[in-house]
């Protein structure tokens, strides 16, 4: 246990590094997690003259295509792409070439409409759709069997993706940050808490627990990548090609780094079991450097291939991340590893011996954990309310996305998690003068076996360190699932099916004067170019001024979408978009977007009956 004024100095720390890192959220913008569509050719909603040869996007970051990644539909519905979207000079831009002639749609006037999926630099999947016109603009069938040139399905624009591909997913890279944690924990425990506990089998079976399932877990997430980017099913899980493009991605060099770096971890491991018990505190220190040095470099390849490489402040956040891996290793990975030590037959068979290093578990080895504990405790702060107030970039967005109400749930967690670790440090301190070794205790004065107080101290503690490692497995299991996190959108009830469609939708910010509601009106809410109007008023119905407002459209069932709309501010709190190309019929979410300060903002949605 540290000493009472280095415990205090270290939580008055913790607290100054929330609060400082808590205020830089008063001058925070939004920051991008996933890739973000720049500019397209053609144009969004743009009338050209003839029929390009070409259709391009680029967008914010590398990103990969697969092979129906781009396809574009004419006013007839045919797809009328050649079905080889590519990258166009840079991995940023990607594109398909459309073969005039060899289709009837490919030359007649109309509107066009593009569908686009790619996956960003963060191994997550991105969609949307824009239109375009040849000639003029006109209203578009519903969608062909398929396509003239391939014969591929186009019943949607993009596939659905598999249920089963996305739990697997999840449920990988969930156990991947607990076998990282194992084996980082496992590994600090017995270098820098107790090192006799290497020859322990209990011990050793952690060890290899985390090595064998962070490799066969990583083994696994390099498999899965391709159909959960490309949204297609188990079947394709060991198709070649699509196993390929995973390992030509950022996320596929970060896999490949991490399974030659276990290759050396599972060496060091062996060396570890084979030697530690007869070094001494030199050669402890080389081994702690070299599994410091791997447990460094297993970091880096989750930081590099996830939200930390790309957004904002990549430099400060890559660093930051891999030490919140490390930290979060150290702090669950010890106490899985303290809970296996602490296991009640090893108790009952303490009370028989005198020598706590043979059988106990000294207790200084629980006093050094727990101040290991606190400095991690310190570092996942601090790391953690940077990465918060980078990902979310407003208070608003707590409410108003997935990512932070699974934000808010880990950090309830975290809490209650913190509550227990101080309530176990509490009752350790409490114990330390008559505590010598935890199964093993004595009498400080006679040195008397105490056997009741030694099985009912080592179970008390036992449980404790359970109940914090059993929270500490529910915080990894919703780290995973905020990895894969998407944006949510609050919908309201659904609009009439018949005449111009009008929607209003009460919206809240959460910041001063961030109430209100929107006034959608859609004219004529049929299949091809339609007049929004879009009012933002106050409480009391007037029209009302704010920082921002964005709107977009989505057709979920044929996963075409978001269009991105493009609003002209006609007056204070109006605005309006003219000949919006909405190409086919069905139910339309459309979101919008308020911001009324540099922090506060929220979006809200809206079903459009489109006929």
């Amino acid at each position: 246990m540290p000493d009472p004024r280095w415990y205090r100095a270290l939580r008055a720390g913790a607290v100054t590094v929330v609060c400082v890192v808590l205020g830089l959220l008063l001058g925070t913008g939004g920051a991008t997690a996933h890739a973000v569509l720049v500019s397209t050719d053609p144009g969004q909603d743009t009338v050209v003259a003839s029929m390009p040869t070409t259709v391009s996007l680029t967008f914010g970051e590398p990103v990969l295509v697969a092979a129906d990644g781009v396809r574009v539909f004419g006013p007839d519905g045919a797809e009328v792409d050649d079905g080889h979207p590519r990258h166009l000079g840079g991995s940023s831009t990607v594109g398909v070439d459309l073969p005039g002639g060899q289709h009837p749609s490919s030359t007649q006037p109309g509107t066009y409409t593009v569908s686009w999926r790619v996956i960003s630099a963060d191994s997550h999947p991105v969609a949307g759709a824009f239109t375009f016109s040849v000639g003029h603009p006109s209203a578009s069938a519903a969608l062909a069997g398929s396509s003239a040139q391939s014969g591929r399905a186009s019943a949607s624009a993009q596939p659905n993706g598999s249920a089963s591909v996305d739990v697997s997913y999840a449920i990988v890279r969930g156990a991947a940050f607990a076998c990282y944690a194992l084996l980082v924990g496992s590994i600090a425990f017995v270098l820098l808490c107790w090192p006799g506990a290497i020859a322990r089998r209990d011990v050793r079976r952690v060890l290899l627990l985390g090595w064998a399932g962070l490799l066969m877990t990583s083994t696994a997430t390099l498999l899965l990548q391709g159909p959960y980017g490309n949204g297609l099913g188990l079947d394709r899980l060991l198709n070649s090609a699509i196993v390929a493009q995973t390992l030509g991605s950022r996320l596929g060099t970060a896999l490949t780094a991490r399974l030659a770096l276990l290759a050396l971890a599972g060496c060091y491991v062996v060396l570890l079991c084979a030697w530690l018990g007869h070094l001494g505190r030199g050669g402890r220190g080389w081994f702690g450097a070299l599994g410091a040095a791997l447990a460094l470099g297993l970091a880096c390849t989750w930081a590099a291939a996830d939200h930390a490489a790309v957004g904002l402040q990549p430099a400060l956040a890559l660093p930051l991340d891999v030490a919140h891996l490390l930290a979060m290793g150290v702090w669950l990975g010890g106490l899985a590893t303290l809970v296996v030590v602490l296991r009640p037959a090893q108790a009952t068979q303490t009370a028989q011996t005198t020598d706590p290093e043979q059988h106990g578990t000294p207790a200084r080895a629980v006093y050094r954990f727990s101040s290991i504990a606190t400095g991690a405790i310190v570092a996942l702060i601090g790391t953690g309310s940077y990465q918060s107030w980078r990902q979310l970039g407003s208070w608003a967005a707590f409410g108003s996305t997935d990512y932070g109400r699974l934000l808010l749930i880990k950090l309830g967690l975290v809490a209650l998690m913190l509550g227990v670790a101080g309530a176990s440090r509490r009752w350790v301190s409490q114990h330390r003068r008559t505590l010598v070794g935890v199964g093993a205790a004595m009498r400080s004065s006679t040195r008397e076996p105490r056997v009741g107080a030694i099985i009912l101290d080592a179970k008390v503690l036992r449980r404790r360190v359970l109940g914090e490692a059993g929270l500490g497995a529910l915080v990894l299991s919703v780290t995973a699932m905020l990895v894969n996190a998407e944006p949510a959108r609050r919908v309201t009830e659904p609009l009439p099916s018949s005449g111009p469609a009008h929607s209003v939708v009460s919206y809240d910010t959460g910041g001063p004067g961030g109430r209100g509601r929107l006034v959608v009106d859609v004219d004529p809410a049929l299949n091809g170019p339609n007049t929004i109007r879009l009012t933002v008023e106050d409480p009391g119905g007037t029209a009302h001024e704010v920082a921002e407002v964005h709107l977009a459209l989505t057709l979920t069932a044929r996963q075409f979408g978001p269009f991105r709309v493009t609003l002209v501010h006609t007056a204070p709190g109006r605005y309006v978009a003219s000949a919006v190309q909405l190409p086919y019929p069905g139910t339309w979410q459309l979101s919008v977007t308020v911001r009324t300060s540099d922090i506060d903002e929220t979006t809200v949605s809206t079903p459009i009956e489109i006929r």
